[in-house]
């Protein structure tokens, strides 16, 4: 494949991969995806691969973004329902990669990640954390100055859940096979959106309680000087 010329060449180039990389990455472990078996899959020169993204982590990183972008607007364009469970939660199912790419970002991907990479990748997260936690508090009652909070505690839960939800094929066959453990087998989605609700609802019950007090000195939302550009290189705003 010919090498792009301009920046915007480079630019269509990249999207282009990220976009034909995005299937075989969902079909597939992380652990066992190779730069090199994925250059040969889209036809590329294992080094025109490494210019665009010089680790899988950076690859993985650049569609968890579009994932998460593409996500969020979709829920801006829904009407609310009145249960940010069911709002957030709305068409996850077919969101599994990026929910997979979510619960691996910590301890898999950012470890891995270029430092260029990172330094976009928490730039993006912060910046992205400022717009949802905003959007959150316009759209439910009692979300003023709760907004961040509630974002972050929805994200571990997603963490979390998604573990359970989601178990390794060895532990996934022995829960469905032993009745015995049967309680472990968990609808994500419906969890997950049962989860944040009551998460919600004792956020509006809740008083200024010390507790309350407590979270909100310690989950302070980032500042925008600190979070630099809204989207990383190499992404467009949806």
């Amino acid at each position: 494949m010919k090498r792009a010329s301009t920046a915007e060449k480079k630019e269509e180039r990249r999207a282009s991969i990220v976009e034909r990389a995005r299937a075989y990455i969902a079909t597939r472990s992380f652990d066992e995806i190779r730069m090199s078996d994925l250059a040969r899959e889209l036809a590329l020169v294992k080094g025109t691969l490494y210019l665009y993204f010089p680790t899988k982590q950076d690859l993985f990183a650049s569609i968890l973004v579009d994932e998460m972008e593409a996500w969020w607007k979709e829920f801006l364009e829904n009407r609310p329902t009145g249960s940010p469970g069911k709002d957030l939660t709305r068409g996850l199912r077919e969101r599994s990669l990026m929910v997979r790419l979510l619960a691996s970002l910590h301890m898999t991907i950012e470890p891995g990640l270029s430092p260029a990479g990172l330094r976009r990748m928490k730039r993006w997260f912060g910046d992205f954390a400022l717009r949802a936690s905003r959007d959150i508090e316009a759209r439910y009652p009692g979300g003023a100055g709760r907004g961040f909070a509630l974002l972050i505690e929805i994200y571990a839960l997603v963490i979390g859940i998604s573990q359970l939800a989601f178990p390794p094929e060895n532990v996934r066959a022995l829960i469905e096979s032993d009745e015995t453990l049967s309680a472990f087998r968990i609808e994500f989605d419906l969890f997950l959106a049962e989860s944040i609700d009551t998460l919600y609802r004792g956020a509006l019950h809740s008083s200024g309680s010390r507790v309350r007090g407590l979270r909100s000195t310690i989950l302070r939302p980032p500042s925008r000087r600190a979070t630099g550009p809204s989207t990383p290189r190499g992404h467009r705003k949806t």
